[in-house]
């Protein structure tokens, strides 16, 4: 049975942790269909609108694929309705190996795709249902770094970039539902050291400024020693409702962050990995 399309585009929105200063924004993602469709798909599809046999049809469009692929990699551009394809090159080379046969380590060949008009106008047709994804509870670090930062050059752009952190100085994390409020006494920032862990340190709301949920700003206790520290936020906030949870919940970063010199190539974030917002929760 051929495959029915109503152009119906499911949309999803994601809480947004990449903005600092809103925090009511969402990013928005399509919702794609649990399969794939192969080319067998298309031209059952394909034949079943033109009343064709579907391995003629299919015989057809592989024949067409590799006719449209051929042409691309004999340099021309192919337009079609569905999709516009050119050939690329990239890679760098010296003047002394401009006789020399490419190396296709260096060089990278590929096409550049772009929508074509029919693909334009199925997309422009079709209907959307935008659905709320939930953040996920509790809070979410995606990062512990200094809250001071240095202008450096990085491929020919100025970049600012956040300095080691120190015993004493300011460090900001960073993240979503982070917001230290409620009474337990467990809520606050965790800092422990991570080859001693019976060394641990404890900021209370009263010392985090600005405290959001998505930017905790604080100075690193004098007693922190050089080294890898664990950090945990533990809260009872529950969003931009005012209500809190009952009981406060953690969340922790898999890895430790570095305070002082950072090792060459590495970072003082610790951080996570942001995604779709599996996170697993303490």
């Amino acid at each position: 049975m051929a495959q029915q399309f109503t152009l119906d585009l499911n949309l999803k929105a994601y809480p947004n942790t990449l903005t600092t200063d809103v925090d009511d924004d969402y990013t928005v993602k399509v919702e794609t269909q649990s399969t794939s469709l192969t080319l067998d798909d298309i031209a059952t599809a394909t034949a079943d609108r033109l009343g064709e046999e579907p391995t003629k049809v299919l015989g057809a469009l592989k024949v067409a694929m590799e006719v449209m692929a051929d042409a691309v990699a004999s340099g021309f551009c192919v337009s079609t309705p569905f999709c516009y394809a050119q050939p690329m090159a990239s890679g760098v080379v010296m003047e002394s190996e401009l006789s020399l046969p490419v190396d296709r380590e260096r060089i990278r060949v590929y096409a550049s795709l772009r929508q074509g008009p029919v693909l334009a106008e199925a997309l422009g047709k079709a209907k959307l249902q935008l659905f709320l994804q939930p953040v996920a509870t509790g809070p979410y670090i995606a990062g512990m770094t200094s809250a001071f930062s240095q202008e450096v050059e990085q491929g020919g752009v100025m970049t600012r970039l956040p300095l080691d952190m120190e015993p004493g100085e300011m460090a900001v994390i960073t993240g979503n539902g982070l917001k230290v409020v409620g009474s337990d006494p467990l809520v606050g920032v965790t800092l422990t050291k991570a080859d001693a862990p019976d060394t641990t340190f404890f900021i209370p709301a009263a010392k985090i400024s600005p405290n959001t949920p998505k930017k905790l700003q604080f100075s690193l206790p004098a007693g922190i020693t050089e080294g890898e520290w664990l950090v945990k936020v533990t809260t009872q906030y529950a969003g931009s409702s005012g209500t809190l949870t009952k009981a406060p919940r953690s969340f922790e970063l898999p890895r430790p962050v570095t305070v002082g010199a950072t090792i060459s190539g590495g970072g003082s974030t610790g951080g996570g990995n942001e995604d779709d917002g599996d996170h697993q929760l303490g």
